[in-house]
């Protein structure tokens, strides 16, 4: 079954229980009493009255069960990723944990989208968008800026599900009903009220471009305060839905399913398929299942898929060099949500892992991972 995350068009059930109760009564009428005839000195003797039935003994009302007792799981105390390099041929990939500081990592939401600049993190967060002062390397931290927006929040009027980000920090943050674009140097913001679904924006800047699966590839012209539709980018023939999009300079990376229902990761120049990967046999050498994430790496490109548990690299043709389980590199089964680039030119991975509250609900554990990948 194909695991992915929407941008909130969801929906939930409720159910009803009811009980039951009876009871029952009953009685019984006085007896009679007559006087001897013709004897006068006699005492008058009293009948004996008839003996009555006794009333009839009610039943009890049926015990009912008691209702069942709900079992809460207890919280869920997150266990630490622990890092495991691995290698394939000449090919090697180590992993490690940035620090976060001034946010909570763990909540009852997922982050479920991140984008790096120069400078900053930004995740979405209750209100907008958080953005982090940032710190690459092995040793990569990510502290909250109170310097940007109000106390270190972009504030949107509308709950956010994907952000990305410019080098030069502009920052797009889509949601169900609309994108918010931030200059954060100038401090401005504007709304694109007709750009909805998974937002990137381009790295000049000049324009975003919105996803959903099942629906057409949607772009919109950027000025400092404007956002103008200009028209659909088509998909390329091997590929009939789209799951991913993201900008690789001019060209375009692309993941979805194809016509004959293989999933693909692709790189799309002048809209045409420059090169694909993927493969129809399960487990087979290539085979995506979704496609979470994909970026330039060691010379060539890396793709990141959830549901295969799989990091997948490429040469710069797109001619498949190796795989790696994402879960031996960091120890733990997560979910995979964004892969960025970051300005060491390393990989980040944010991926979550989800647990009990010990209330009946879920929360999340989120970290931001450096993979670094060479060979």
């Amino acid at each position: 079954m194909t695991t992915h995350h929407t941008s909130a068009r969801r929906f939930a059930a409720v159910s009803v229980a009811a009980a039951l109760a009876l009871s029952a009564c009953g009685g019984d009428d006085a007896p009679v009493t007559t006087a001897a005839r013709g004897d006068t000195t006699a005492v008058a003797e009293s009948t004996v009255a008839p003996e009555t039935s006794a009333a009839p003994e009610t039943s009890a009302a049926p015990e009912t069960s008691a209702a069942p007792e709900t079992t809460v799981a207890p919280e869920t105390e997150f266990a630490d990723l622990v890092f495991t390099p691995q290698s394939a041929g000449p090919l090697s990939v180590s992993a490690s944990e940035c620090t976060v500081d001034g946010i909570a990592v763990e909540s009852s939401d997922s982050w479920d989208s991140m984008a790096l600049s120069a400078t900053h993190l930004f995740v979405p967060a209750e209100g907008g968008v958080a953005a982090l002062a940032f710190t690459p390397g092995v040793g990569c931290a990510a502290s909250l800026d109170a310097t940007v927006g109000a106390d270190g929040l972009l504030v949107t009027a509308d709950p956010i599900d994907t952000v990305s980000a410019t080098v030069d920090n502009i920052v797009a943050a889509s949601g169900v009903f609309s994108t918010t674009v931030f200059n954060v140097g100038l401090g401005q913001s504007f709304s694109c009220s007709d750009a909805t679904g998974y937002v990137t924006i381009a790295p000049d800047g000049a324009r975003i471009v919105t996803t959903f699966p099942g629906s057409p590839v949607e772009q919109f012209e950027l000025s400092d305060t404007t956002c103008t539709p200009a028209g659909e980018i088509p998909l390329p023939a091997e590929l009939a839905e789209l799951y991913f999009f993201g900008f690789a300079g001019s060209d375009y990376y692309m993941g979805g399913k194809g016509p004959d229902d293989t999933v693909y990761a692709a790189l799309v120049s002048g809209g045409a398929t420059a090169w694909k990967v993927g493969n129809a046999e399960v487990s087979g050498a290539g085979w995506i299942g979704w496609v979470h994430g994909m970026a330039p790496c060691a010379g060539g490109h890396c793709i990141v898929d959830t549901n295969t548990d799989k990091l997948i690299v490429t040469d710069a043709a797109g001619a498949l060099r190796a795989e790696f389980a994402i879960s031996d590199l960091i120890g733990q089964r997560h979910f995979y949500h964004s892969l960025s680039v970051g300005p060491d030119g390393a990989l980040y991975l944010l991926t979550s892992d989800r647990g009990d509250d010990g209330s009946g609900g879920s929360k999340y554990a989120n970290h931001i991972v450096r993979l670094d990948v060479t060979g």
